[in-house]
C-alpha cells in the first residue's frame, strides 16, 4: 500500500479521481478514499468486488472516524 500511496501523492491531488479499469480487491480505491481522492474503479470477478466494496467501506468508514476524533 506504501507504494499506492507514494504513486498518488505524485501523480494526483486532493479531490481528483483515480480510476482503475482492473480494481482487483480494491487497493488503490483504498488508498485514494484514505489520501482524499475519489475512486472509480471496475472488475469482472464477482469476489474481487466484493471484497474491494468491502475495503472501501472501511476506509470510508475509517476517514469519517478521523473526522470525528
Amino acid at each position: 500500500l506504501e507504494v499506492i500511496r507514494r504513486v498518488l501523492h505524485l501523480w494526483s491531488k486532493k479531490g481528483d479521481t483515480v480510476f482503475s479499469p482492473f480494481a482487483g480487491i480494491g487497493s488503490e480505491g483504498y488508498e485514494s478514499i484514505k489520501n482524499e481522492r475519489k475512486f472509480l474503479g471496475f472488475e469482472l470477478k464477482e469476489s474481487y468486488f466484493k471484497q474491494a466494496s468491502e475495503n472501501l467501506k472501511a476506509a470510508e468508514n475509517e476517514v469519517l472516524q478521523s473526522l470525528l476524533i
